[in-house]
């Protein structure tokens, strides 16, 4: 039978039935788009080979192994293989409301991907592409289980799509509560957790302290409705007036504390019999300006601890959750659990603030419109973001992954929302629209990319009504939060790519994503910080999906990120990804400079710029170029911001002076987390070789640093180049 007459149905264990369809292929003894060679034809004959045909010959679910069947279930990894003839390079899978989907491996015969199911249980369409919005290969169904219950071990489902129910049960001017409409909405809509901020003592007597029943009955309402649309669902202890987060001293005040375990003992007690779908959070977020006051946080939060474990019930397994606000390089330990591995940390991110939730201009900044550098809006420049961009919001993740999540205490992002700047008209509005979507777009991603569980602020009727209907207000917003796409830029420069992936090798990483209509070519950035690309690609006019970045140090973790590229310009940001090259760094240095400047900038007008460059390197293949360019005399600096350095540590740079500078002085300085200033001035340097110059933090500093850096004095104008290397600390 002709193949692209075959229809064929496949039935397995979890359910998936299907038709497919036929595509163009290669003629003989040329490759087609997957490399592969077509056959047909008698060899020296002349006859031209029939077109090679594609063929889908089955769709399954399996377990990660892409071996053994298995049924998708909600919140939960579910894995999928395709296998048939002559499969296209760019064969896509779509399953509606399978979040996250990525192509894991291919081949002309098999391709493999991975997905999350949201929503809710049901039957969902499979349909196999060519490639994305391409002709139709195979369509066919498979059946979506619901959460097995949760586990003593599964915090929260990953990838996480979380919404607050902001400014309803928290509302101490009055709250509305939603209707078990807004959860199945949300839910529906790909949403599968839900934080509820509470405010109890408001709603408490005020001699006895006793909640009021009725409130209570409220929250429950709000959580059954959760919990019964198939999510998770946390409570918390709100702002409230401020009475806990406002009142963190440097001491336990015995009086808050006892308020603080008798209003935990009340709400532990009434949700004892709640199973891990219910978590408890603490606080909001607490007013932590000192390493001191977190102390005193950690404090209280052992009596939260001890009090829900006390109450008994599940609360004896619930998952606890910390808010942290302050550095978090100020928590030193967590609090004592008698059930292990049952506790997380919290963090909110509005960065930057002054796009994000305030919308006027203020004497310490002005109000940015435009965030990102693809939706930096020409014909407004003044109104560009500048700071806390695309690096900055993935290098304060990958630090949370680093510090926490990969020694197993998981982190969720409670609250994260950029909103549109009101009385903005025209191309205003529309480049600020765009930013502020796809600000909620990559923030949420870059979360979920790092190992946590982000929660979008959602008001009242916004992104949902709270009526019976729960009826989606802004269905933009909704769509950025569960998995779909930012608009591009309004320049015309395509969508942003996704699905970037990178695996090292010796002096090598491989990295491929996927493809994106209208894109000409691709950009690729690097760095060996997270967050710190260059401004400029690494690597531009790539036209395939997928690189191969050669020539690099052994034993070396490296951060990529690839936008698209067309006539119009380039698009936004992927989502950062990295791997290492296995072996032994040649300069293992805090900062080595083997890639670009790390966030190193200059400031000063004896100083013209700063690159990388081969020319000299104190370890590794690469040093910091400073070069030097003033017309008089003078002194000029470079540093880098927010350095995690221990109090007392000392710092080593290894800097290179020319024969015949100008430099009369080097002073390592650094200015601590209350700006603080401590430097070592020498002016005892080797010309045309590497001179160490040491700082020691003061032991009585409060870190980490808002500047690290180098101050360079000259005695007149000088043209030259200095270079900086291997800047590294231990702890004292």
């Amino acid at each position: 039978m002709n193949k692209r007459m075959m229809c064929l149905v496949v039935a397995v264990a979890t359910a998936l039935a299907g038709c497919g369809g036929g595509g163009g292929g290669a003629s003989a003894g040329t490759s087609s788009t997957g490399g592969t060679t077509g056959t047909g034809g008698s060899a020296g004959t002349g006859t031209p080979s029939p077109p090679a045909v594609t063929s889908v010959s089955a769709v399954n679910a399996t377990g990660a192994d892409f071996a053994t069947a298995a049924s998708p279930r909600l919140n939960q990894q579910a894995y999928f293989q395709v296998t048939g003839s002559n499969l296209p390079a760019g064969v896509t899978l779509a399953v509606p409301g399978c979040a996250d989907m990525n192509t894991v491996s291919t081949s002309t015969t098999e391709v493999h991907f991975k997905c999350t199911p949201v929503g809710v249980a049901g039957t969902r369409a499979v349909t196999v592409l060519d490639k994305p919005g391409g002709t139709t290969l195979s369509s066919s169904s498979v059946a979506v289980q619901a959460a097995t219950p949760a586990g003593d071990d599964v915090p929260l489902p990953m990838p996480t799509y979380g919404f607050n129910l902001g400014n309803s049960l928290e509302a101490v001017w009055g709250y509305s509560v939603p209707t078990a409409a807004v959860f199945t909405s949300a839910a529906a809509a790909g949403f599968n957790a839900v934080r509820i901020p509470c405010a109890w003592v408001s709603n408490a007597d005020k001699v006895t302290g006793k909640i009021d029943p009725a409130y209570m009955a409220k929250v429950k309402q709000a959580v059954d409705s959760s919990i019964a649309a198939g999510m998770y669902v946390m409570i918390n202890v709100h702002w409230d007036n401020g009475w806990f987060d406002s009142n963190i001293g440097d001491t336990v005040d015995p009086a808050l504390d006892a308020k603080y375990r008798d209003v935990w003992s009340q709400i532990a007690t009434a949700f004892a019999g709640y199973d891990n779908h219910l978590l408890f959070a603490a606080a909001n977020e607490p007013d932590i300006k000192t390493p001191t006051k977190m102390k005193t946080l950690f404090a209280y939060y052992q009596s939260f601890v001890d009090t829900v474990r006390a109450a008994g019930g599940k609360n004896a397994n619930r998952w606890l959750i910390l808010p942290i606000q302050g550095d978090a390089s100020w928590i030193t330990a967590m609090p004592t659990d008698s059930t292990t591995h049952r506790v997380m940390l919290e963090f909110h991110n509005y960065t930057p603030s002054l796009f994000t939730i305030i919308h006027d201009d203020q004497s310490w900044g002005k109000a940015i419109y435009y965030w990102g550098t693809a939706y930096h809006n020409p014909a407004d420049p003044t109104r560009n973001a500048t700071f806390g961009e695309e690096g900055d919001i993935d290098w304060g993740f990958q630090q949370l992954k680093e510090q926490f999540v990969d020694k197993g205490i998981p982190v969720l992002i409670g609250e994260f929302q950029a909103a549109s700047t009101p009385g903005l008209t025209g191309d205003a509005k529309t480049w600020n629209s765009a930013s502020a979507l796809y600000w909620n777009k990559f923030v949420g991603d870059s979360a979920r990319a790092h190992g946590l569980s982000p929660f979008y602020w959602s008001t009242p009727n916004a992104p949902f009504t709270y009526d019976s209907a729960g009826t989606i207000t802004s269905p933009d917003v909704v769509n950025v939060l569960t998995g779909g796409a930012a608009p591009p830029p309004p320049n015309g420069a395509p969508y942003a790519v996704t699905g970037l992936a990178a695996t090292g090798a010796t002096g090598k990483v491989s990295l491929s994503w996927n493809a994106v209509a209208g894109a000409t070519s691709y950009s690729l950035y690097r760095t060996t910080k997270s967050g710190s690309e260059p401004a400029a690609a690494s690597v531009t006019g790539i036209t395939g999906t997928s690189y191969t970045d050669t020539g690099l140090n052994d034993g070396t973790t490296y951060y990529y990120r690839v936008v698209a590229v067309n006539g119009s310009g380039a698009s936004g940001f992927s989502t950062e990804a990295h791997a290492a090259t296995p072996g032994t760094n040649p300069d293992p240095a805090q900062f080595s400079f083997e890639t670009d400047t790390r966030a190193w900038t200059p400031s000063g007008a004896q100083i013209s710029g700063v690159a990388t460059s081969t020319a000299q390197h104190y370890a590794g293949k690469q040093s910091m170029a400073v070069n030097f360019g003033g017309t008089s005399g003078g002194t000029s600096s470079v540093d880098a911001s927010y350095i995690v350095v221990p109090p007392g540590a000392t710092v080593t740079f290894h800097v290179w002076v020319p024969a015949g500078s100008a430099i009369t002085t080097i002073e390592p300085y650094a200015t601590d987390y209350n700006w603080g200033w401590s430097s070592n001035p020498t002016g005892s340097f080797t010309a045309g070789a590497w001179t160490t110059v040491t700082l020691t933090v003061p032991p009585a500093a409060i870190t980490p640093l808002n500047r690290l850096g180098l101050r360079f004095t000259t005695s007149g104008a000088w043209t030259g180049t200095v270079y900086v290397d291997a800047i590294d600390w231990t702890a004292p």
